[in-house]
């Protein structure tokens, strides 16, 4: 009912005994009031314990408020190996009373033969900040250099109740720059997917810069405490700064 609950692991009964590519993906929270994300992904095989990385590098489904399901084009898919399996990382925030859930993703496979495109999670992500106390815009970058051509799809900026702004930009080896995403307005209850409608080419030696800003100010009427100095953390009244990336390698 009260209190933190840290992050459970479930895992799923799903067996792959082949190869497999998995196109479409929706993730359903059981109970909203108190699923704060889900994250499912897989455990390569023979690795046994879930790794630090693992929930975002190897992640095959998302879920966070307003998510939508992700859906791709024919030939587009995620790969798992044979023996892998499927863990449920979900977060829960209490709410005041007890409360039940059963969250379910649901899942389409993909026809092996059409798949020609191996779609993985890139990010750009930075743990060392700390915003002061009352500060109303505060600053926080990260960057992902790409060592090799690469179709970016998507792009989904997280950040917690503090989160203002974020915005993604590519710098090019040859000194230009162009901004892949602007979000001016960030709303921890509404977040997205952002997917792009043809997939963009940043071409070896790309750097994706994301610029996040944050509001820990009495003006911010979600902040949980502006008195606060916020660093990153797994829990809403701390902080994050990720720029997850949807891509996939011409070749």
């Amino acid at each position: 009912a009260k209190g933190t609950v840290p992050y459970q692991y479930f895992e799923g009964d799903l067996d792959f005994d082949k190869d497999m590519w998995i196109r479409d993906t929706e993730v359903r929270p059981g109970n909203r009031s108190v699923v704060h994300h889900i994250i499912l992904f897989l455990i390569p095989p023979g690795q046994e314990e879930v790794g630090d990385n693992d929930p975002l590098l190897n992640s095959i489904a998302t879920y966070a408020p307003g998510m939508p399901a992700e859906v791709w084009p024919d030939g587009y898919a995620r790969f798992v190996p044979a023996g892998s399996r499927l863990v449920f990382q979900v977060h829960y925030t209490p709410n005041g009373s007890e409360q039940v859930d059963q969250s379910e993703v649901g899942i389409v496979f993909a026809n092996p033969e059409r798949v020609h495109q191996e779609i993985k999670t890139a990010v750009a992500v930075n743990s060392k900040f700390r915003i002061p106390p009352g500060e109303a815009n505060y600053f926080v970058s990260a960057k992902r250099t790409f060592k090799r051509d690469t179709f970016l799809h998507a792009m989904m900026p997280h950040m917690h109740y503090r989160g203002k702004s974020f915005r993604y930009t590519a710098e090019y080896s040859d000194g230009g720059q162009e901004i892949l995403l602007d979000v001016p307005r960030y709303d921890f209850n509404w977040q997205n997917l952002y997917t792009l409608a043809e997939p963009k080419l940043l071409p070896a030696g790309t750097a994706v810069v994301c610029v996040s800003h944050y509001d820990n100010s009495e003006q911010n009427l979600a902040n949980p405490d502006p008195s606060a100095e916020v660093r990153w953390g797994d829990q809403t009244w701390e902080e994050m700064m990720l720029g997850s990336m949807v891509v996939s390698h011409p070749d």
